[in-house]
């Protein structure tokens, strides 16, 4: 029941930020153009990053995270009422992992906030590093 609850509350508030004047982008190319970058360097497998991410972190209903083997990566990504919110990119090298978070530019504060909470510091100590100051 309280699953049920919190997959209504996740899909309220999708619908409600689904504008474009208010949070996502429509088109993922123009996504993956516009959205704010970080990139973080793991000695940890990306697969293993990505896995470790999905079982620790509070992930949205409608977030999915699946494998492209013939990209040699993981994607997690946020998508909902045909507006993409969050990706993150598990992409292999050489001496582990390229792990790239992408945000749409407008999303709340409020938004940023918990996708640091509740899947950026998962997704640091999934990869093996520490957490930053301050």
């Amino acid at each position: 029941m309280i699953r049920l609850l919190v997959a209504a509350a996740a899909a309220a508030l999708l619908t409600a930020c689904a504008t474009v004047d208010k949070a996502g982008v429509r088109d993922p190319d123009e996504f993956r153009r516009v959205a704010i970058r970080t990139e973080l360097r793991s000695r940890v497998a990306p697969g293993d990053v990505a896995r470790c991410f999905e079982e620790r972190a509070s992930l949205l209903p409608m977030s999915r995270i699946a494998p492209d083997d013939a990209e040699s990566r993981w994607t997690y990504r946020l998508r909902g009422y045909g507006f993409t919110f969050e990706e993150i990119d598990f992409v292999t090298v050489a001496d582990g992992s390229i792990i790239v978070t992408r945000l749409a530019p407008n999303l709340t504060d409020r938004w940023r906030r918990d996708f640091e909470r509740d899947r950026l510091v998962p997704l640091r100590r999934c990869a093996g590093l520490p957490e930053p100051a301050g």
